[in-house]
C-alpha cells in the first residue's frame, strides 16, 4: 500500500515543478530573443552623414552553448587569461577604414606630405608619365599611381576588435580564491600594426 503524502513533501514537489517549467519557460524566451537577434542582425548606420555606427541586439548563451556553437570565443578569452565561467559579455567588432589621397609632389614648403610606411615593391613605368606601386597582407591595402606632377593615393586598412567583460577575485592561494569580485574589462585588436590607446568601462548603478 502507498503511504500518503505528507504535506511538506507535496509543497517540495510543487516548488520543483514550478521551478523546472519557470526555467523551461524563460530558456524558451531566451531562445526565441536569440534567433529573433540573429534573424534582425546588425543594423548600420551614420551619426551626422559621416561617423559610421552599428547596432545589433543581445544574445544570450550559457557556457554549454559558447563551447558548441562559438569555440572562437573561448579560444578567445582564453588569451585574454580568462575562464568561461568568468564571462560576463563578450563583443566583436570588425572595421575597415579608406582613405582616398591626392597630393602634388613637390608641394610648397611647409605643406604636409601623406607617407606609409613598411615595404613595398618598387615603383613600376607603366608607360608615359604614369608610374603604380601596391602593396597589400591582411591587414592594409596599398595603392599608389603617380601621373604628371601629383600622386593619387588609396590606403584600406581593416581591424577586428574583441572586447571581454569579466569578474576576478583579487586574492589566490592553490585552487582557493577570495576576496570581492572585481569587474574587469579587457581589449584586444587582430591588427599587428595597430594599437589600442584607449579603452573605459563604465555601468550605469541602477
Amino acid at each position: 500500500m502507498f503511504k500518503p503524502v505528507k504535506f511538506w513533501q507535496l509543497i517540495i514537489f510543487v516548488s520543483i515543478l514550478v521551478f523546472a517549467f519557470a526555467k523551461i519557460n524563460s530558456d524558451n524566451k531566451r531562445l526565441s530573443d536569440n534567433i529573433g537577434a540573429i534573424l534582425k542582425g546588425t543594423e548600420y548606420y551614420r551619426i551626422n552623414d559621416s561617423i559610421s555606427a552599428a547596432r545589433s541586439e543581445r544574445i544570450i548563451l550559457d557556457n554549454a552553448e559558447i563551447k558548441a556553437y562559438f569555440p572562437e570565443i573561448k579560444k578567445t578569452i582564453s588569451q585574454m587569461d580568462v575562464k568561461l565561467r568568468q564571462l560576463e559579455r563578450y563583443s566583436a567588432i570588425s572595421s575597415t577604414a579608406n582613405y582616398e589621397i591626392v597630393s602634388p609632389l613637390n608641394p610648397p614648403k611647409g605643406d604636409l606630405q601623406s607617407h606609409v610606411s613598411g615595404e613595398s615593391p618598387p615603383l613600376g613605368d607603366l608607360g608615359g608619365s604614369i608610374q603604380y606601386t601596391s602593396y597589400k597582407d591582411q591587414w592594409i591595402t596599398f595603392q599608389q599611381a603617380i601621373i604628371a606632377d601629383s600622386a593619387y593615393t588609396s590606403i584600406q586598412t581593416r581591424d577586428s576588435i574583441a572586447i571581454v567583460q569579466s569578474w576576478k577575485r583579487p586574492h589566490k592561494f592553490l585552487f582557493l580564491h577570495w576576496g570581492r569580485k572585481r569587474h574587469l574589462q579587457t581589449v584586444t585588436n587582430a591588427n599587428p600594426h595597430a594599437t589600442i590607446t584607449y579603452s573605459i568601462f563604465v555601468e550605469k548603478n541602477p
